[in-house]
């Protein structure tokens, strides 16, 4: 379903090594690997992250979150929210700038979200 945008994304970003749809109880919906990386475990132990955040979220009133990046000496993890309940998982070489790879995202957002209705 999101074959072409994942395309797009791999073309635009030439150190990502993983992207996929992720529903909010940590359950990929479609994954497209470069190299072999935990994705699913990735996936899961970061839905116990945004649901902290979540309780964090709405304990100060601060609106939906939007996207969280994390930086490890080895990867770059970015997840960005499609809907209420849908986020992509962008996982990207350490050496990957993290805003070119969150413009990426956000150019192509509206398509993810089109391809869901």
């Amino acid at each position: 379903m999101f074959e072409a945008i994942f395309k797009e994304l791999e073309q635009a970003l030439p150190e990502m090594l993983a992207v996929a749809v992720v529903a909010e109880d940590g359950i990929e919906i479609e994954t497209s690997l470069r190299t072999p990386i935990p994705h699913e475990v990735m996936s899961a132990e970061l839905n116990g992250i945004l649901r902290t955040l979540g309780r964090f979220q709405r304990e100060q009133d601060l609106g939906r979150i939007q996207e969280v990046t994390i930086r490890t000496e080895k990867e770059n993890l970015l997840l960005f929210s499609l809907t209420e309940g849908l986020f992509v998982l962008v996982v990207t070489a350490s050496s990957q700038a993290t805003g070119k790879a969150r413009y990426e995202v956000q150019r192509r957002a509206h398509l993810f979200i089109e391809l869901l209705s």
